[in-house]
């Protein structure tokens, strides 16, 4: 899957996706209108049209998102959407995907969304590679960042 972390106004995502046929590297997260981000885990398919979806403003219908989660920002609130929309306000920090868990404690502990998914890569096998980062309203291109091994 992947790991998708916030904290403190800043949205990382690591770059690494993996299905039955190999592992391959994509951006699975994206500027929104107004300096905001949003990043997707679970099928990549449903994570790009929402990425796209909310990248374009959230015109039209909603894409179904199935059994993945997105998180995302608005007006730097972050939001939760967990199998479908609207999302959930989120209080503190949140990290969504297979190294959530150990993205959590990471931050609980004190380190940054960059940090913990670079702690958690390694360790979850299905994250990995650079790691985007998005400082909420400072739109630029994201920084691309290693995860340290």
């Amino acid at each position: 899957m992947t790991t998708i972390a916030y904290k403190s106004g800043v949205l990382c995502a690591d770059s690494m996706a993996v299905d039955d046929s190999g592992a391959v590297f994509v951006r699975k997260a994206a500027w929104l209108p107004g300096g905001d981000a949003a990043g997707g885990a679970g099928d990549l398919n449903q994570v790009t049209a929402a990425l796209a979806w909310l990248a374009g403003g959230g015109k039209g219908d909603a894409p179904d998102i199935g059994n993945s989660c997105i998180l995302f920002t608005d007006q730097g609130q972050p939001y939760m959407a967990s199998t479908g929309w609207p999302g959930a306000p989120i209080k503190g920090y949140c990290a969504i995907g297979s190294g959530a868990q150990g993205a959590m404690v990471a931050m609980k502990l004190g380190l940054s969304a960059h940090d913990a998914i670079a702690a958690v890569s390694g360790i979850d096998t299905n994250t990995g590679g650079e790691i985007d980062v998005f400082e909420i309203g400072k739109r630029a291109k994201p920084a691309r960042k290693r995860a340290a091994k």
